[in-house]
């Protein structure tokens, strides 16, 4: 199995890839929030989306778990006025997002490493939990949500994206074919699953570009194109087992 700490440790060790943003850029046009430097297939769209649903008061609490250099939840926590704790597993990500916290003058933050399983955070200390394109990595989905119960607050919400699959993709964690049994068996009520405009599309041309550009993105790594041209394949088959990408919303009971 992969040691996914290791990997995303030295993942968000490195500056983030200026050619893959370029990619990104042309894929999504103006739904691609350039300044966040995301690692994921996150839009401004989806974005939008998760601060209106967060229903978050100014001075409010939301957690973004899996939080990476930390971008889509400061853009949420600027919006709402809410209070931010951002949790990953990897230090160097959580060190992204604290200079990132500076420059976006987002003052109410709190940056610390945790995983799906065991976030490290209190009881009932949230009225909100966002996750972006990072459940995907939890080894167990049924102990995560599980752990997004129990660091809400009765009635917070829950906001993720994430996808579905019809089969078990090569080096990831199990992943489900549907995440709503998951969200109800932990004490959550599922207002709304939907899949998210024009996924399927934009992530398959995201890689057929990235494969296109792979010896630029393997000179700015300093990877082997081989291995980066292999990485790459694997990543457009395992699309393919992809059924949906949802954005969840539900409730805490």
């Amino acid at each position: 199995m992969t040691d996914w700490k290791a990997t995303f440790t030295a993942t968000f060790g490195t500056p983030a890839s200026a050619v893959s943003a370029e990619i990104w850029a042309e894929v999504y046009g103006d739904d691609y929030p350039a300044e966040l430097d995301t690692y994921s297939f996150v839009t401004r769209t989806d974005l939008h989306r998760i601060a209106a649903e967060a229903r978050l008061q100014p001075g409010g609490r939301l957690a973004d778990i899996g939080c990476g250099r930390g971008g889509p939840g400061l853009w949420v926590a600027a919006r709402t006025y809410a209070t931010l704790t951002g949790v990953d597993i990897a230090e160097t990500a959580l060190g992204s997002a604290r200079r990132r916290a500076e420059a976006m003058d987002v003052e109410a933050t709190d940056f610390q490493v945790g995983s799906f399983s065991d976030t490290g955070l209190e009881d009932a200390s949230f009225e909100a939990v966002m996750s972006v394109d990072a459940l995907l990595f939890a080894p167990d989905k049924q102990r995560a949500c599980a752990e997004f119960a129990r660091i809400l607050v009765p009635g917070g919400r829950l906001l993720v994206t994430t996808w579905d699959f019809d089969g078990q993709p090569q080096n990831r964690p199990p992943q489900v074919p549907d995440h709503r049994p998951l969200l109800e068996s932990a004490g959550f009520d599922v207002l709304s699953y939907e899949e998210t405009p024009d996924w399927r599309s934009r992530q398959r041309r995201t890689m057929e570009l990235s494969l296109s550009r792979v010896e630029d993105l393997a000179a700015e790594s300093g990877e082997d194109p081989s291995k980066l041209r292999a990485s790459l394949e694997q990543t457009l088959r395992n699309q393919d087992l992809m059924t949906r990408r949802v954005l969840m919303i539900a409730s805490r009971r």
